[in-house]
């Protein structure tokens, strides 16, 4: 019987770390260069629902889609699925395009994860100063 609840146990583990493990959050930056901006001028659309499709398709989500004022920078907000050859290709298939001046890709950490990678870094830093005596501070 003990058996039965190590391995029901291990079972709702992995269930509950392969749903939080499902997708991942990442914002996507892209700067249109002077091409670019001719064509938006000359089309005007909102592109948003082309895009939100399209991330849907592969399994993906919109969360936000803007433009930056002053800036002129597109950013997308989106989850995608947790593989990385699908968010490699996601990012570079815009490359090729030629649009864009710049691009950039980063992904986001919800701010409970970074209170806890912050408790992990003090620990770290403890750590570090007792094997070395040194920590990030000292010269």
């Amino acid at each position: 019987m003990k058996k039965v609840y190590i391995l029901f146990a291990a079972f709702l583990i992995s269930i509950t770390y392969g749903q939080a493990q499902e997708t991942r959050t990442f914002m996507f930056v892209g700067e249109p260069n002077t091409a670019a901006w001719k064509f938006l001028m000359e089309n005007p659309q909102d592109r948003k629902e082309t895009v939100a499709q399209s991330f849907k398709d592969i399994g993906g989500k919109i969360i936000g889609y803007y433009f930056g004022l002053g800036d002129g920078k597109n950013y997308i907000i989106c989850e995608l699925p947790n593989d990385n050859e699908l968010i490699q290709a996601v990012y570079l298939m815009r490359l090729p395009s030629g649009l864009l001046a710049s691009y950039q890709i980063t992904e986001l950490m919800p701010s409970d994860q970074m209170i806890k990678a912050l408790e992990k870094s003090k620990e770290l830093i403890k750590k570090e100063k007792q094997t070395s005596g040194r920590g990030p501070d000292d010269n």
